[in-house]
């Protein structure tokens, strides 16, 4: 019934389909139809030499008669699995796209640095832009396929249902299974279960919720399998892209899934995940002895990029006011999500449940979670400095709405200074009352420091 192993090249897969041989059965068609990026990363992975995966095909054996009534057998290629690579191989052929700059579309490719550092033949070229040796490369690359030769349309689905069958897996147990580095630091940091080399940080262990929020009639929710490794993989996300600098991003599956793809070359004794170690260290510090529950993932993400703002410019002192801090804006929140009013509404339980992972929502939940903790928290600069800590720069950043308070225009991150109003060398404290976010450029000195002031002073 079935003859498994053979191949055919693009080219003639092409042409098939050019001579209207190659159809469509809607029952195994019913899934997203695929972006533009997933069409030229395919074409990519062609002119790489990467191996496609198979393509199952159901010939279907066609009378056709002609105007003598001659009768004549022919056949039709019924696709059961792989439309969408076979329609993406068809849209570049016809020049319907181009392909990814590996580097100069990086926001949008997300390619890992290892493919980024060389020169690409193929960037932004269309097919017939290719250099003949490539398009000679794309049209004579092989696909493997399966051939299904049944009368028995019944026979076909039970194949498809076969080949499709078994334990479905989610977004994350498919991330687990891929190769990298990324998949190795999540499975470090959130662990495996049942998995001696992948017992995880206590952190994760210890103090992360591993089932999923309450159902709709109040009972406890079912285990997600992954959970933590999901939310490892989101919070590392922040961290590395630096989030509270003003690099939020959507935690949605596919912005996960490119990250993964991005740093598959990220080592383990790199000196950014050496600090992740050592920041999931502080948080157990924190912790222990705390009786109050365990955390929810909206808290994990807020508290260890707050602890990744502390750690390098403050004392610890910080430290003993963190349970109490945590269980007031615990209380605030609890209240808020009852009786859905008040700022910690508005600004942090709102946003838990609506678009949570949203780069809006996150943003607006730290901005504010940090603001109050750092009230609370009342950590010390290590040094007695006229500079502002990393955390206090990040607060007036977003409580002054990302603006100059010069110009009036928006700061990126990397130009921002902060301000005394009353000038350091006068008595102005490092506090953020006397903090305001300018440009480097815009800084007022001497005269024009003092002006600013007055300002201010109304």
């Amino acid at each position: 019934m079935t003859s498994i192993g053979d191949k055919i090249t693009i080219e003639k897969l092409m042409r098939i389909k050019d001579s209207n041989m190659l159809v469509i059965n809607s029952e195994y068609q019913r899934g997203p139809v695929w972006t533009e990026s997933q069409q030229k990363k395919l074409i990519d992975s062609v002119l790489r030499g990467y191996p496609l995966p198979l393509i199952y095909l159901h010939v279907k054996k066609i009378e056709t008669i002609d105007l003598k009534g001659n009768s004549t057998i022919t056949e039709k290629y019924e696709i059961i699995d792989g439309q969408q690579r076979i329609n993406s191989l068809y849209k570049y052929w016809k020049g319907q796209f181009k392909l990814f700059d590996p580097e100069k579309d990086d926001v949008k490719a997300r390619f890992p640095k290892f493919i980024k550092d060389f020169p690409c033949e193929w960037s932004h070229c269309f097919y017939d832009d290719l250099t003949d040796e490539l398009k000679e490369k794309f049209k004579s690359t092989e696909l493997a396929y399966v051939r299904i030769d049944t009368d028995n349309e019944d026979e076909a689905r039970d194949l498809f249902i076969r080949l499709q069958a078994g334990t479905p897996l989610n977004d994350q147990e498919k991330r687990d299974a891929w190769p990298g580095g990324y998949t190795e630091f999540v499975l470090k940091f959130a662990g495996k279960r049942n998995n001696m080399f992948y017992p995880g940080h206590d952190f994760f262990n210890d103090w992360v919720k591993k089932s999923s929020p309450r159902n709709i009639d109040g009972q406890e929710g079912v285990k997600d399998i992954g959970k933590s490794r999901k939310l490892c993989a989101g919070l590392g996300m922040l961290y590395f892209k630096n989030a509270t600098n003003g690099n939020w991003i959507d935690l949605k599956i596919q912005n996960i899934d490119d990250f993964y793809h991005q740093n598959v070359s990220l080592k383990m004794d790199e000196p950014r995940v050496v600090r992740f170690n050592n920041l999931l260290n502080l948080a157990l510090k924190c912790l222990n002895g705390y009786t109050g529950k365990k955390l929810d993932d909206h808290e994990v993400y807020h508290i260890i990029l707050l602890f990744d703002g502390l750690y390098d410019d403050y004392t610890e002192s910080w430290i003993v006011n963190f349970q109490t801090a945590l269980d007031k804006f615990r209380e605030k929140f609890a209240y808020a999500k009852k009786f859905k009013e008040g700022e910690y509404f508005q600004n942090y339980a709102l946003l838990t449940s609506s678009s949570a992972s949203s780069a809006n929502s996150l943003r607006t939940r730290h901005n504010f979670f940090t603001n109050k903790m750092f009230e609370m928290l009342k950590p010390i600069l290590k040094d007695k400095t006229r500079l502002y800590g990393e955390l206090e720069r990040e607060i007036l950043y977003y409580r002054y709405e990302r603006k100059c308070q010069i110009c009036a225009t928006e700061i990126s991150w990397n130009d921002l200074e902060i301000h005394h109003l009353d000038q350091h060398q006068h008595g102005g404290g490092t506090i953020l009352e006397n903090g305001r976010p300018v440009h480097k450029k815009c800084h007022p000195k001497g005269r024009a420091a003092v002006d600013f002031s007055k300002t201010y002073d109304g």
